[in-house]
């Protein structure tokens, strides 16, 4: 986890003051930056643990030949029938984290009868940003082919998992085999612009160059909401201690999907940071839970 955040910044260089509002764990008012990703690295895999423990699953299930290209599925107590599905897509700034912390989730949303999965990709270095975008989309056109019985798909993404989860709603089927019926995206906390990456120490393992951050930028690719994508209503949520920058992404993306046509709310979290806004999502009384 440690690659998540640079040595402690000098005052004075734009690159300092760039890499202070992509830190999130500067912004926590509960934990030191350190101890708030080691608390966050243990809430999620401990509540894995819980889920796994508690609910019926098919674990490792491969979606491509890769090492990482396997998702971890939660069912519902009756999945004879149809069902909906939330697709859930960890941070991580793109090179830490896995879906082995990616369950914690599922009990509350299993027990209403909906089917949580947790992805897994290539993160840097190994994976570049390309091919986690890809990676992404072929595993949702994997799970619908696979699984007849899903009646919609939710996409959830946290942080870098939110830029991907939004890189989907821009996605040609035509090139996968299959068409997901995404009835909403619930983007918590992401990135949707990458340029001001670029500029910071998250690149040093993603190595993008400008025109990879343009082409994997929601930002950039936002489509206009095809009659398809009329009935998916997407949800951009912010904590109320991310960063001004982080603020700033949520609600500039939220405002160019709606200007293109799409169902958007911009959901503002009180009393949250950039960890605790999704670790509470274990929680059944959790308001992004009951949303």
């Amino acid at each position: 986890a440690g690659r998540w955040e640079p040595p402690a910044p000098q005052p004075g260089a734009p690159r300092q003051a760039l890499e202070e509002q992509y830190s999130p764990s500067r912004w926590s008012p509960r934990l030191g930056s350190d101890t708030v990703i080691q608390a966050h690295v243990a809430a999620t895999a401990a509540g894995t643990q819980r889920a796994r423990a508690s609910t019926d699953t098919a674990l490792h299930v491969p979606y491509g030949d890769g090492e990482r290209e396997k998702l971890d599925i939660y069912f519902p107590p009756d999945p004879s029938g149809t069902f909906p599905v939330l697709v859930y897509i960890h941070g991580g700034y793109w090179q830490d984290l896995s879906k082995e912390e990616s369950g914690f989730a599922a009990p509350p949303l299993v027990s209403r009868g909906v089917a949580v999965v947790a992805v897994g990709y290539d993160t840097a270095p190994k994976g570049h940003m390309d091919a986690m975008v890809l990676q992404v989309r072929r595993s949702l056109a994997f799970l619908v082919r696979r699984y007849t019985g899903i009646s919609g798909v939710f996409l959830c993404g946290h942080s870098a998992g939110a830029h991907l989860a939004a890189m989907v709603l821009s996605t040609d089927w035509s090139q996968y085999g299959a068409v997901p019926n995404i009835r909403g995206a619930v983007l918590v906390s992401g990135v949707y612009d990458l340029e001001p990456i670029l500029h910071t120490y998250v690149n040093d393992a993603l190595s993008m160059s400008r025109e990879v951050a343009q082409r994997n930028s929601p930002m950039l690719h936002v489509t206009s909401a095809a009659p398809a994508a009329a009935s998916c209503e997407v949800l951009v949520v912010v904590a109320q201690h991310d960063s001004p920058e982080f603020r700033r992404q949520s609600q500039e993306y939220g405002q160019a999907l709606r200007a293109a046509g799409w169902s958007v709310s911009v959901l503002d979290l009180a009393g949250v940071d950039h960890f605790d806004i999704i670790e509470r999502l274990s929680e059944e009384s959790y308001i992004l839970t009951q949303v």
